[in-house]
């Protein structure tokens, strides 16, 4: 059975652990930017990028709804836990330093320049999938 917490196409990134599953609503992600949150008992940052589009909406790639990339870190560098936002200009503000920070977790300009974050591998896929996978999994924002 699908389940109907969301959409069956609806897109999500995926964590998973050997015990628990959680899923991100790409529409959720587009319009915050930025999700904090802690997953397996580490602080983690989703960060959202608008430009990138589906494969699937239309004959070409490039006219296709743009669906946007995700990237998951943890949200430390140097021991320091960080808190972010997303400036509108397609990259994201630490508060504690003021650096600015690329979709690739790479701190590109201000005190914490040439730093990367440490990324968590998770899985963007449309939701009938994960949640046939991970049937028991949470919905973040539910």
């Amino acid at each position: 059975q699908p389940d109907p917490r969301l959409p069956a196409v609806e897109r999500v990134a995926g964590l998973t652990t050997e015990t628990t599953a959680r899923a991100y609503p790409f529409p959720l992600l587009a319009e915050q930017g930025v999700v904090e949150d802690e997953f397996a008992g580490r602080p983690i940052v989703l960060f959202h990028k608008a430009g990138v589009s589906s494969a699937l909406d239309a004959r070409q790639i490039s006219q296709g709804k743009d669906v946007g990339a995700v990237a998951v870190y943890e949200r430390t560098a140097d021991g320091q836990a960080l808190s972010f936002s997303a400036d509108g200009k397609g990259t994201f503000i630490d508060s504690q330093t003021q650096s600015t920070w690329n979709i690739l977790g790479e701190a590109i300009a201000g005190p914490l320049a040439g730093t990367r974050l440490t990324e968590i591998i998770h899985f963007d896929h449309f939701w009938f999938a994960w949640a046939a996978f991970f049937p028991q999994t949470e919905l973040y924002g539910e």
